[in-house]
C-alpha cells in the first residue's frame, strides 16, 4: 500500500510538472495601455457623409496575443473632438481590429454635439480591399 501511495504521488508530481512545462510555452495573453492619440472619423447619416470629426482623444487599448502573435485589438475611445463645421462633440467609440486574420476594422461611435446634433453609427473598413462600409446609423 505504501508503494502505491508513493507511485501515485510521483505520477501526480510528474503530471503537474509536464503540464506546467507545456503551459509555459503557450504565450497567450492580453496587454492593455492608455494614451492620448489623434482621432478622426467620417460621420454618416445613412449613406451620406454629414461631418468629419478630428481631435485628440483618450484611448484605452487592449491587444491580444496567441502564441506570441498579435491577434486582435479593442480600443475604447473617449474625449471632446471637433466637427468640420466647428461643432464640438463629446464622443465615445469602440474599435475592434482583426487585421492579421481578416484585415478588418470595425468602429462604433456615439457623438453628442454642442449644437444639438447626435450621431450614432458603425463603420467597417477592410485593409485588404480598401473599402469602407457604412453600417446602421442614427442621426438627430
Amino acid at each position: 500500500m505504501k508503494t502505491k501511495v508513493i507511485l501515485i504521488t510521483v505520477c501526480l508530481l510528474l503530471g503537474m510538472a509536464v503540464s506546467t512545462v507545456s503551459g509555459q510555452t503557450n504565450d497567450t495573453r492580453s496587454v492593455q495601455y492608455t494614451d492620448v492619440l489623434a482621432y478622426y472619423t467620417p460621420v454618416y447619416c445613412g449613406d451620406e457623409m454629414v461631418d468629419y470629426i478630428t481631435g485628440d482623444a483618450r484611448f484605452h487599448i487592449i491587444d491580444h496575443y496567441k502564441d506570441g502573435v498579435w491577434q486582435w485589438e479593442i480600443a475604447q475611445v473617449k474625449g471632446e473632438v471637433t466637427g468640420y463645421f466647428g461643432e464640438v462633440f463629446k464622443m465615445q467609440e469602440v474599435d475592434k481590429y482583426w487585421i492579421p486574420e481578416f484585415g478588418i476594422l470595425i468602429w462604433h461611435y456615439n457623438l453628442i454635439g454642442n449644437w444639438g446634433h447626435h450621431y450614432i453609427g458603425f463603420l467597417t473598413y477592410s485593409y485588404i480591399t480598401g473599402e469602407m462600409t457604412v453600417g446602421r446609423t442614427v442621426c438627430h
